[in-house]
């Protein structure tokens, strides 16, 4: 070789040597529009990750159900296919019944309670439940206090939901407690739920004010009442087969920028609420508020779905809920 031709290669191979790694890219999905503060609180987290690890892994984000529903992207997630996801606590209670501690009606008083739950004992137990089924658990993200809406009349007491064909996530405790409240309960996958408003294959739904306003629902639906009968927050999951396949410092950085995240998400979905319960409003829909004592006869209603769902839940998860909570007795 001349002496020309091996300063050249000598040349390249030190050039390429500084660049930089190749990032890893590694995808996300979560099925609310990029609008919904889920699809604004993963642009979040995608740019936190590129920060902290100096742009080794590259989040590359699909909104609106592109990889499919929930339980879809969660199949990937187990079966090491899809990387990250972001879904409801709902999907989780048929392989770790005691994530349904989520799903108890007028179980939590406020955000505050919500929170200590989350990120305390019981956050973490359910997080720990999460390797058996191949998926490490990020962290919790704000989903919003579910209300219901239907296009048949005002709800303004327990006697108005009786009746109503109502969708709910294909969930025993969902089933079970509007069961109780005396409407017909009709799960469907929530990619279906438009078109079953649309064609009155259902009246009704239930869904926090984030859903229903980027949803636009308000299209079908007339009437919101403000019932905050559940609490049902998102996770923020990955898959097993990739976080182990991570450094550990890029695992701890991961997770840190989750939990930034996660302040960011919760407050702008929370703060978001009142203005998009203003907008919805302006959109023609008619919004109720419950009086004290009907949100009393709503909560005295399901009372025993509580009971009912306690022994599968465990009554010392739910004690220690309400332990950390300051609501026990």
């Amino acid at each position: 070789m001349k002496l020309s031709q091996l300063l050249a290669a000598t040349a390249l191979v030190l050039a390429t040597a500084s660049l930089p790694a190749a990032a890893q890219t590694a995808r996300i999905g979560y099925v609310p529009v990029e609008e919904h503060p889920v699809g604004q609180g993963v642009n979040k987290f995608a740019e936190l990750v590129a920060e902290k690890t100096g742009g080794r892994i590259e989040l590359q984000k699909f909104g609106n159900g592109t990889l499919g529903n929930e339980p879809q992207m969660q199949s990937s997630i187990q079966g090491g296919i899809l990387e990250v996801m972001v879904g409801p606590t709902s999907n989780l209670v048929g392989s770790i019944p005691e994530f349904l501690i989520f799903d108890l009606p007028f179980f939590y008083p406020d955000f505050a309670a919500v929170d200590k739950v989350m990120d305390g004992r019981v956050g973490d137990a359910l997080f720990e439940k999460l390797d058996a089924l191949n998926m490490v658990g990020l962290a919790y993200w704000d989903n919003g206090f579910r209300h219901m809406t239907n296009a048949v009349r005002p709800i303004n007491s327990v006697d108005d939901v009786a009746g109503l064909n109502i969708r709910v996530i294909p969930n025993p405790l969902f089933i079970s407690t509007f069961t109780a409240l005396g409407a017909n309960p009709v799960p469907l996958p929530y990619p279906e739920l438009f078109t079953a408003l649309e064609t009155r294959a259902v009246d009704a739904q239930e869904t926090p004010v984030g859903l229903i306003h980027s949803s636009r629902f308000y299209e079908v639906q007339d009437h919101l009442a403000l019932t905050g009968h559940v609490y049902t927050p998102y996770l923020l999951l990955a898959s097993k087969a990739w976080f182990d396949g991570l450094s550990a410092e890029d695992q701890a950085l991961v997770m840190e920028a989750a939990h930034e995240s996660a302040v960011y998400q919760r407050d702008l979905s929370r703060n978001d609420a009142d203005r998009l319960i203003g907008l919805l409003e302006e959109e023609g829909m008619e919004v109720t508020r419950l009086s004290d004592e009907e949100m009393a006869r709503m909560r005295e209603t399901v009372a025993p779905v509580v009971e009912e769902f306690t022994e599968t839940i465990g009554a010392d998860l739910i004690q220690q809920a309400r332990e950390d909570m300051g609501t026990a007795n």
